[in-house]
C-alpha cells in the first residue's frame, strides 16, 4: 500500500485551517521541531487508517485539542467548529482511492468512514459518490459495509483465523498487523511489536509475524483444527448411536457384542451382534428367538393336548414353575447386591481419585515454587538453610517417619501413576455397573413374566377348565418378546450401519491426521524464519548494535523474537546475562521491523507485508546519528517499500545533515506549528 496524500481540514471562527502534504513513493522524512505538531501529523495518518487504537484510543478521542477544539495560532486561540481528515491511499494493483474521516461534526459520526473512488488530493479529480463503510462497531472487519474489511480486501489481503485466549477462534485483526508497520513515539519503542490493541488473541505478537512471513502455520492450524473439530464430531456421533442402540436393547436383557462406547476405526458391522442374557451367559438374539418361537410351537402342542393331562400333570408344572421362580428371585437378589457393591466400589474409587488429584496438584506447586526459588537463588530451594548453610530434607516427615522417603519428583511421579491406575479401575467398574444394571432388568423382567405365569396355572388347578389360561398367556408372552426382539434386531442392523459408516469416517480422520506435520513448521516455514534471522542479523549490526555478539542472536522458533541463549532479548534488565541499554533495544526494533518486510518482499516466497513502514521519532534515547542514518539509508534502499520517518533529529542542522548524508528522500517540513489557514 502506498500513501499518496493527507490533507486535514477545520474550520473555525477565523477561516479554514489545516495542513496538506505529498508523500513520496519510497522514503519520506517528516522534521520539525518538538511540539509543533510532528506527531498529530502521524496520527492523523493512523486516524485515516482507522487505526488510531495504536496510539491508546478509538475515535476522535486520541487526537489532540487542535484538531477538534481549538487551535493555537500567533497567539490566538481560534475556536474548531468543524474538522476532517482526508487521506489518498494506493493499493498493490495500482487502484487510488480517496478516505474522508470526519473528526468533529454536527452531522458525520467519526465512525463513518467514507470511501471515494480516484485521486482527489493529488489529482483533482472529483470526489464523486461516495460508498460508507464504518469502524469500531461490530462486524466492522467481517462485513461488507466494515471499514476494515475493505481495507483488507483493498491490500489483497486475506487475514486468517486465530486461536483466542479463552479456548476458541477470532479473526486477526487488521488493527493488529498494523502495529508491526506504525510505530508512534510515546510506547511504540517499547517492544518489538508494540501495541497490539487487545482482542483476546493467544500470542498475538507471534500470530503477526507468522502473518507478515507468510508462514504456513496457519494453514497447518487450520487444517488440524478442521480434523479436530470433525474428530469431535465422529465421538459424539457414534456415542449418540451406541447409546441409543443400548437404550433399545437393554430394557429386553440384551447386551451389545462387538461394539463398545468409545468410537473405533477398526469397528466391523458384519461382526458386531446383539446378544440375549440367558441365566450366567448369553445367546446371540437369533437363536433366542428361533428358542422361543420352538417353545412356542410345544407349548401349542401342549394345549391341544391339555383336556387329557390328568391333575397331578398340572400340579407337577406348578411345582416346577415356582421352583423357577424361586431360583429367579435368588438370581436376582445377588445381581442386586453386586450391583450396590459395584456401586459403592465406584464411590470409593472416585474418591480415592479426587484425593490423588489433589494431592499431585499439591506436590506440583510445591515442585513449581521451589523451582522458581532456584531460579532467583533461593537457598531453602536448593535444600539448604539461607542461615546456617545446612542441608534440610525436601520433606515435612523427616523427624516422623523413619526410612527411606520420597522426595518431590519421586511422589509426582508416583501420584500420577496411581491416578492412571485408578481411572482405568473406575472405567472398568462402570462398565462392570452396566452391566449388572441390564443383569438386574433382565431379571426382574423374567420374574414378573414367571409370576404372572404361575397365577395362570394356579388358576388353571382350581378352576378344571378345558383350556389353559397359563397356556395362552406364556404364548402370548412369547409373542410379544418375539415382537420386540425382531424390532430391536431390525433397529441394531441399522444403527451397526451407522457405526460403520462412523468408523470409516474415523479411520480417513486419523489418517489424515497421520499425514499432518509433526512440527510446528514446515520445511518451507524454517526456510523463512531463517532468512529472517538472517536479514535481523544484517540490519542490527549495520545499526550499530553492540550489546550482544550479532552471530549469537537467534530467532526463536517458539516465539518469534530474538533470544540469546534461549531467552528473549529486551531492554535493561539487570537479572540476565543478555542485557541492553536503551537505544540498542531501540536498533533491535529497528531491524526486526525491516527484517520483517525484508523476508516477506522475497520474490520466491512472498509473505503478507503490505509494503509500507511508519517510523514517529525512532531515535529514541539520544541515538547517535551515525545509527539513524544507517536506517535511513537501509530504509531508502528498499525500492518496493514506502517508508515515513516522523523525527525531530535533536533539533539541530548538523544531526540531520549526518542522518540524511548521501540518502534520496522526499522531505516534509515547516516552521511553526503545523495547522495555519488554507
Amino acid at each position: 500500500m502506498i500513501i499518496r496524500s493527507v490533507r486535514l481540514r477545520a474550520t473555525t471562527n477565523e477561516g479554514e485551517y489545516g495542513f496538506s502534504f505529498n508523500f513520496a513513493r519510497t522514503l519520506t522524512i517528516v522534521r520539525a521541531k518538538n511540539s509543533s505538531g510532528k506527531s498529530t501529523l502521524f496520527n492523523s495518518l493512523l486516524y485515516g487508517l482507522g487505526m488510531e487504537e495504536l496510539v491508546g484510543g478509538k475515535n476522535e478521542k486520541v487526537l489532540p485539542y487542535a484538531l477538534k477544539e481549538h487551535i493555537e495560532y500567533e497567539g490566538r486561540r481560534i475556536l474548531v467548529t468543524a474538522s476532517e481528515v482526508l487521506l489518498e491511499i494506493e493499493s498493490r494493483s495500482g487502484e487510488v482511492v480517496t478516505l474522508r474521516r470526519a473528526i468533529r461534526d454536527a452531522v458525520r459520526d467519526s465512525k463513518l468512514v467514507e470511501v471515494f473512488s480516484g485521486a482527489h488530493l493529488t489529482e483533482g479529480q472529483a470526489l464523486g459518490e461516495a460508498r460508507p463503510t464504518y469502524v469500531h462497531d461490530g462486524g466492522g472487519a467481517k462485513r461488507p459495509e466494515g471499514f476494515h474489511r475493505f481495507l483488507e480486501t483493498f491490500l489483497g489481503l486475506s487475514l486468517p483465523s486465530v486461536p483466542t485466549t479463552n479456548g476458541g477462534e477470532t479473526k486477526l485483526y487488521l488493527q493488529a498487523v498494523f502495529a508491526a508497520i506504525a510505530v508512534e513515539q510515546k510506547r511504540g519503542w517499547t517492544d518489538y511489536i508494540a501495541n497490539i490493541p487487545f482482542y483476546g488473541i493467544r500470542d498475538a505478537r507471534t500470530k503477526v509475524v507468522e502473518f507478515l512471513l507468510g508462514l504456513d502455520v496457519f494453514e497447518t492450524n487450520v487444517a488440524r483444527n478442521r480434523l479436530n473439530a470433525e474428530s469431535v464430531e465422529i465421538d459424539a456421533d457414534w456415542r449418540k448411536v451406541f447409546e441409543e442402540l443400548r437404550r433399545e436393547a437393554n430394557p429386553l436383557g440384551a447386551v451389545i457384542d462387538g461394539a463398545s462406547f468409545t468410537p473405533s476405526a477398526l469397528f466391523k458391522e458384519n461382526e458386531a451382534s446383539i446378544r440375549k442374557l440367558a441365566g450366567s451367559s448369553s445367546v446371540p438374539l437369533a437363536e433366542h428367538i428361533s428358542q422361543l418361537r420352538a417353545e412356542y410351537a410345544e407349548l401349542q402342542r401342549q394345549a391341544e393336548q391339555y383336556h387329557k393331562a390328568s391333575g397331578a400333570e398340572a400340579m407337577h408344572s406348578v411345582t416346577v414353575a415356582m421352583d423357577e421362580l424361586q431360583e429367579l428371585s435368588v438370581l436376582h437378589e445377588r445381581a442386586m447386591a453386586l450391583n450396590a457393591e459395584q456401586r459403592v466400589s465406584l464411590q470409593d474409587y472416585e474418591k480415592l481419585l479426587a484425593e490423588a488429584n489433589e494431592d499431585l496438584e499439591r506436590n506440583k506447586t510445591a515442585a513449581k515454587l521451589r523451582d522458581l526459588g532456584a531460579k532467583h537463588d533461593v537457598a531453602t530451594a536448593v535444600s539448604k538453610c539461607p542461615t546456617c548453610n545446612q542441608p534440610i530434607e525436601d520433606t515435612l516427615l523427616a523427624g516422623a517417619v523413619t526410612g527411606p522417603q520420597m522426595d518431590l519428583a519421586t511422589n509426582i511421579a508416583y501420584l500420577e501413576s496411581q491416578r492412571r491406575m485408578l481411572m482405568r479401575q473406575i472405567a472398568g467398574l462402570k462398565a462392570g455397573l452396566q452391566a449388572s444394571e441390564v443383569r438386574v432388568t433382565e431379571l426382574a423382567t423374567r420374574i414378573a413374566n414367571k409370576r404372572d405365569l404361575l397365577t395362570a396355572m394356579r388358576g388353571d388347578v382350581t378352576s378344571g377348565a378345558s383350556e389353559s389360561k397359563a397356556i395362552v398367556r406364556r404364548q402370548v408372552q412369547i409373542e410379544v418378546e418375539v415382537e420386540a426382539l425382531g424390532k430391536l434386531q431390525t433397529k441394531a442392523t441399522e444403527l451397526f450401519a451407522r457405526l460403520g459408516q462412523i468408523a470409516v469416517s474415523m479411520s480417513a480422520n486419523q489418517a489424515a491426521r497421520r499425514g499432518m506435520p509433526k512440527e510446528a513448521h514446515s520445511a518451507a516455514d524454517i526456510e523463512r524464519l531463517n532468512r529472517f534471522q538472517l536479514n535481523f542479523r544484517a540490519n542490527a549490526g549495520s545499526f550499530g548494535y553492540e550489546s550482544a555478539p550479532i552471530r549469537e542472536v537467534e530467532i526463536g522458533k517458539d516465539t518469534l523474537v530474538p533470544c540469546l541463549a534461549q531467552m528473549e532479548l529486551r531492554e535493561i534488565r539487570t537479572d540476565i546475562k543478555s542485557d541492553s541499554s536503551a537505544s540498542d533495544f531501540v536498533r533491535l526494533i529497528w531491524s526486526y521491523l525491516l527484517a520483517l518486510y525484508q523476508t516477506s518482499a522475497t520474490h520466491l516466497s512472498p509473505g503478507n507485508h503490505p509494503g509500507l513502514l511508519m517510523f514517529d521519532e525512532p531515535g529514541q534515547h539520544s541515538m547517535a546519528a551515525d545509527s539513524q542514518h544507517a536506517l535511513l539509508k537501509q530504509l531508502a534502499s528498499e525500492t518496493s517499500l514506502q517508508s515515513i520517518v516522523a523525527a525531530s533529529f535533536d533539533e539541530t542542522e548538523e544531526v540531520f545533515r549526518q542522518a540524511t548524508q548521501g540518502i534520496r528522500y522526499t522531505l516534509i517540513e515547516w516552521d511553526g506549528k503545523l495547522l495555519r489557514p488554507q
